[in-house]
């Protein structure tokens, strides 16, 4: 019995343990998840902490805060921002009238609302402010891209987070604080309030913010008077405000238009009737108004800089100057305007206060060179009531790095539209000679050139038209230097040949110039041939570069921006090496000849006027349309660049007559206090004769549409070491003799008499050519030039305002 007990004991226990182990395999289970998710989520924390120095945990924290602190009045901003010179004294200062187009939400159309919510987030009225299949749907993408990019739909609440609290930044920290304070703000505002702020706060493209201001623009009337048909239109643009920026191209919204009518059927707003009546209802956009708004050329250019540091700052906006193909340059240039009008709208409501280097008693000074040297041509440009001859300067302290100066053209007594167009940054125009040092003989002194080098002036036009490789061309040979001197556009040309134009123009790449098209690579960029052209800020900057000992930092005016809390968040820009220290000494020394016989601005006798050392070069442009003279003292870095704005030709002008004039009287105003300096230069000056010749004077033959036979197999290098021949000029018969200090040709325009398209990567361009801009079609304000993407910023139809106390 005993056994049989004992038996029967055992199976009741084994029963027992089978009946508790399928617990203790699904405990284990969930324990094991537990366990892993745990450490996933420790090892991805680990990871963000890696990658961006942020936890989940601080991230989360950000977003809480953030939202306790704010208010109702966080969603209206108008806190004006300052502009401040270097001396401390206020120049102006920046806000946006945004009061009087605040709507509640009772006062928000029902069709903008269900339109925002039918195509942006069907869930809003029901979610906790996120969108979990969006998660998911950005945690993939972040995976694929192996944590490069972090992008995704959002919610209309994360869209406002981001607005207000973040940047565009497209990055896997800025989307989960996005995430964190969309849940924080479904949690202390209502549904209603969300909405009502952002209905207010999106952007509608050109400056525009709120359904209000937008409505006024682009339809003349508020918004409660809107059509269905053009409330989902409006709708449409914030998606992408420069695609469907109704003064660029108005049928470019009328695809999402539809398909937001589509939505709002789908979602029973409508109904199939109203919805095909929207559909069919013809859109008309009113005209876009002139822009009434008015800058000193200070001002204007400090609102530049600003902009641009808050463009990275704000937006983590990836600045590019090289692109492969037309479309990407096209694109990138969108994108800069629709993110330069986003920062431009922070700047502006923000509360900043912005510390520049700007000199304001130098400022004065150089304003006033300009009038007079420019004084003897009163003819306005046609149509407008702003003189036709122009000029733009810029002035870099060569101490700081830092822009002290930034004349934008002439002024005129009672016409303050005359500085509504800065010429030192707005416009874009063929640079000429000017640029030869930059991509042709400081690279070729990097590539093993001296400058006793000997170098054929080859007959360009030839060249162009012979099937004859560029190597093998032979003309009289001068050296490096005098070529340079003397400004020969055939030994220019060889040269560039010889080391490559992708390599020439590299250097601008690195520098920033923001105009450089894929097309440019040929080699009339030797003589300045370019598709859109340059400034004068982005030349000066280049030549003090060059005076830098090849370092490049980018010349902006700041010193300090610190925003509404007091916090400091200006950071200078980042210094990099572009050329040779020795190349750059090199090519200093050979400049200074530029002021001496023959050089092509002996005509200054500069060195009768001061005992300081100066080096630079002159610039034409075909037809005399451009004139530029570039140099440096031991103290400043100056660029001037005159020219008609109507990119009209103008006999007698020359980079080393009206530029090369107002570059001495503005460095000699500059350096008037100083005592005389000379360059401290790593090379020996020794070897710097340059035979006498001639008088010469600049002239033009060379052609911009350059189908050269290009030795793209055989770049064989020259000889450093021969000898050049240095006797008097004696030129070729199918040579000019005079200097070819000219770049190539700009294909004339049929229609205008020879202005040139040229873009710009400014959005602030008046939508009229700026009445003291160049000629222009539609609201680009270039020198008959377009903006990259064919758009351009018009007025800043935010209501932008700006109190200035200061006068040019």
């Amino acid at each position: 019995m005993k056994n049989e007990d004992n038996t029967n004991n055992k199976n009741k226990k084994k029963k027992g343990r089978k009946k508790r182990r399928p617990g203790r395999i699904i405990r284990n289970i969930i324990l094991g998840i537990v366990i892993a998710f745990a450490a996933l989520f420790l090892l991805g924390n680990l990871f963000f902490h890696y990658k961006y120095g942020e936890t989940i945990f601080s991230c989360a924290k950000f977003g809480k805060e953030a939202v306790a602190e704010s208010t109702a009045d966080t969603f209206r901003p108008n806190q004006a921002s300052t502009v401040y010179s270097s001396d401390g004294k206020e120049i102006a200062k920046l806000y946006e009238d945004t009061e009087s187009t605040y709507l509640d939400f009772d006062n928000i159309p029902k069709n903008v609302i269900n339109a925002f919510v039918a195509v942006e987030d069907r869930t809003f009225w029901k979610n906790s402010g996120i969108d979990v299949k969006g998660i998911v749907r950005v945690s993939l993408n972040f995976l694929k891209t192996k944590g490069d990019v972090a992008q995704g739909a959002s919610t209309i609440t994360q869209q406002l987070s981001r607005d207000i609290f973040l940047t565009n930044e497209k990055s896997l920290v800025r989307k989960v604080k996005e995430i964190f304070i969309a849940m924080n703000l479904n949690k202390k505002y209502s549904k209603e309030e969300i909405m009502e702020y952002y209905c207010n706060n999106v952007c509608f493209a050109n400056g525009i913010f709120g359904i209000e201001d937008a409505s006024q623009t682009y339809f003349n009337k508020p918004a409660s008077q809107l059509t269905l048909s053009e409330a989902a239109y409006l709708c449409a643009i914030p998606n992408r405000p420069e695609y469907y920026n109704p003064f660029k191209d108005s049928s470019n919204a009328i695809t999402r238009r539809d398909k937001i009518l589509e939505d709002m059927y789908e979602c029973g707003y409508i109904t199939q009737q109203e919805m095909n009546d929207a559909v069919s209802e013809e859109i008309t956009i009113a005209k876009q108004e002139d822009n009434d708004e008015f800058y000193n050329y200070e001002t204007s250019f400090a609102i530049k800089c600003a902009t641009e540091y808050l463009m990275g700052y704000l937006y983590d906006f990836n600045f590019q100057y090289q692109f492969d193909t037309d479309s990407e340059y096209a694109e990138y240039h969108q994108k800069y305007n629709e993110v330069y009008q986003q920062a431009k709208h922070r700047l502006y409501t923000g509360g900043y206060e912005i510390q520049t280097s700007l000199d304001l008693e130098a400022q004065q000074g150089l304003q006033e060179v300009v009038n007079n040297q420019l004084s003897f041509d009163q003819r306005l440009k046609k149509g407008s009531e702003t003189y036709n001859l122009q000029s733009g300067m810029t002035v870099i302290d060569n101490n700081t790095g830092k822009v002290v100066a930034s004349v934008g053209g002439r002024e005129q007594e009672g016409i303050t539209q005359a500085l509504s167009y800065n010429h030192s940054f707005q416009g874009s125009n063929q640079p000429g000679s000017s640029i030869k040092p930059l991509v042709v003989y400081t690279p070729a002194l990097m590539k093993g050139y001296t400058p006793t080098s000997a170098i054929p002036d080859i007959n360009v036009d030839v060249a162009k038209k012979s099937t004859q490789k560029v190597s093998s061309m032979t003309g009289t040979k001068y050296s490096l230097r005098e070529a340079v001197v003397r400004s020969k556009n055939g030994c220019a040309y060889w040269l560039l040949n010889d080391i490559t134009p992708k390599y020439g123009l590299s250097f601008l790449e690195e520098m920033g110039f923001s105009n450089l098209h894929p097309n440019d690579n040929n080699l009339s960029a030797a003589l300045g041939g370019f598709s859109y052209g340059t400034s004068p800020w982005e030349m000066a900057n280049a030549y003090y570069t060059l005076y830098n000992s090849g370092t490049y930092t980018k010349a902006d005016c700041l010193t300090s921006i610190k925003d509404n809390t007091g916090k400091e968040i200006y950071e200078a820009p980042a210094s990099k090496e572009v050329y040779s220290s020795t190349a750059s000494d090199e090519i200093i020394d050979i400049m200074r000849g530029v002021f001496k016989s023959p050089g092509t601005a002996s005509s200054l006798n500069w060195s009768s006027s001061t005992q300081t050392e100066a080096a630079g070069k002159t610039g034409t442009t075909n037809d005399n349309r451009d004139g530029w003279f570039c140099g440096f003292t031991p103290y400043y870095t100056i660029a001037v660049w005159v020219g008609n704005d109507d990119n009209s030709p103008y006999p007698g002008l020359s980079g080393s007559t009206y530029p090369a004039r107002i570059w001495k009287e503005a460095m000699l105003y500059m350096i008037k206090d100083k005592p005389a300096a000379s360059f401290d230069l790593s090379v020996s000056g020794s070897s710097n004769t340059v035979v006498p010749d001639e008088e010469e004077t600049e002239t033009d033959n060379t052609d911009s549409t350059d189908n050269t036979n290009t030795d793209t197999q055989d770049n064989t290098q020259q000889n450093p070491a021969d000898t050049p021949q240095t006797t008097p000029d004696t030129p070729d018969d199918n040579q000019d003799d005079n200097p070819d200090d000219i770049q190539g040709d700009i294909k004339p325009d049929p229609d205008d008499g020879g202005s040139t398209d040229t873009p710009s990567t400014d959005p602030d361009t008046p939508p009229d050519g700026g009445d003291g801009g160049s000629d222009s079609e539609g609201d680009q304000g270039q020198d008959s030039q377009q903006k990259p993407d064919g758009s351009g910023q018009g007025s800043s139809s935010s209501g932008s305002q700006t109190n200035q106390n200061s006068k040019n």
